[in-house]
């Protein structure tokens, strides 16, 4: 702990969840300043490419999906494969921050996601979770007949749609056991093998159902996320597709909420999967003028006291080998399959180059399918086009 000197640290997790975390650390190291500061995750990738390109980089930033095919490319990221941070990362973790077999983050945390019951409502149409997709759309209707909304997602593309996919993939040999980037389903796509049309037709047929039989109103794409977190706190949904850091908001607006996370049903029973991801990471500047106090910095944000600031500060479930953190029963099943990485998410399976203006033409694709202006064969047909587009 004789390090010293200044560090410049730029979170998109906001000052709230990282201020407890850097003071633990300047416990640890008197000497050294941290210098925190907080960027909007939707600007995150702009920012930090504009700050390198100007010389005003921080000494350690965030390091995803969005932003690693550039950091490696400008080599503008140091390699941390012999760290002690990459030691302690799960297998899924370890993979999402590597480039070419070396690692260059440190990514605690993972996220699942699946359909958020109300269980006060399950109660009142039998009380069992649903098994196979069949049973979910069933259990939708009778929700439906006592008044309330039976379903809405939270995302665009969807953690019901996500996890349909997941499952589907998983059935046909696409999709191995904690196989989170370069998934078999995409790359036969993206390679030419195969297309969206033929992969994704019946996972999106199924999705489909739960707008054609009525059990999500088709209004659920102009709701904000805290809209439908309201009806959701206040009996008024059966059921919220989300990610773990919207259970303590939905426990928040009312205490007496009973919910549980599951996984998203597959066509037959056993078949269910999650939709989810490795969490970004923190990476250090190659050009750092203070690399050994920004290793020191990203090696401490591995350690077990670490970690168990981040996770009380942030929710998220950490996925470390040295670390197990402690999960609400709600999350039980989902904290389970973060751990063991069973799940599947588009934002970073597809290829980099591509997933940004692809995922914009699948959302504004679904979008019209959920309002009825285009059939899920549309909808893949369009996103063919697009890929063909966009490989030039």
């Amino acid at each position: 702990t004789g390090l010293s000197g200044t560090l410049s640290f730029l979170s998109w997790d906001t000052l709230a969840v990282m201020q407890p975390v850097v003071d633990l650390f300047q416990k640890t190291y008197p000497k050294i300043k941290v210098q925190l500061e907080f960027e909007d995750p939707n600007k995150y990738v702009a920012t930090l490419a504009t700050r390198l390109s100007a010389g005003t980089a921080p000494d350690v930033f965030i390091y995803t999906a969005q932003n690693k095919a550039a950091l490696n490319a400008g080599d503008h990221v140091l390699e941390l494969t012999d760290q002690d941070c990459a030691k302690v990362m799960a297998a899924a973790n370890r993979d999402f921050m590597s480039n070419d077999g070396k690692v260059y983050g440190f990514s605690p945390a993972s996220w699942a996601s699946g359909p958020i019951w109300n269980l006060d409502l399950l109660d009142r149409v039998g009380g069992t979770p649903p098994t196979t997709w069949d049973e979910l759309l069933q259990i939708g209707h009778q929700l439906k007949s006592l008044g309330v909304t039976p379903f809405m997602d939270a995302a665009q593309l969807g953690t019901m749609l996500e996890g349909l996919l997941g499952s589907y993939f998983k059935k046909q040999g696409w999709l191995q056991q904690g196989q989170v980037l370069d998934v078999g389903a995409d790359q036969r796509i993206f390679s030419g093998q195969s297309t969206f049309e033929e992969s994704w037709n019946v996972p999106l047929a199924m999705y489909n159902e739960l707008y054609t039989q009525g059990l999500v109103p088709s209004s659920v794409v102009s709701l904000t996320g805290s809209q439908i977190d309201s009806e959701f706190a206040n009996g008024r949904l059966g059921a919220l597709g989300s990610g773990p850091w919207d259970v303590n908001t939905l426990v928040q607006e009312n205490a007496n909420v009973k919910l549980q996370m599951l996984p998203v049903p597959g066509a037959q029973a056993g078949e269910d999967f999650w939709c989810g991801a490795p969490n970004q990471g923190w990476a250090v500047h190659s050009k750092s003028k203070n690399l050994d106090v920004a290793q020191a910095f990203v090696n401490w944000l591995a350690t077990p006291d670490a970690l168990e600031m981040y996770n009380k500060q942030s929710g998220d479930i950490i996925t470390t080998t040295n670390y197990q953190s402690p999960v609400p029963p709600s999350l039980t099943q989902c904290a389970q399959a973060a751990r063991n990485s069973e799940y599947y998410f588009t934002g970073i399976s597809w290829p980099t180059q591509y997933s940004e203006l692809l995922g914009d033409t699948a959302i504004a694709q679904v979008n019209l399918m959920i309002q009825g202006k285009a059939s899920p064969t549309q909808v893949l047909q369009a996103m063919d086009t697009e890929v063909k587009k966009l490989k030039g």
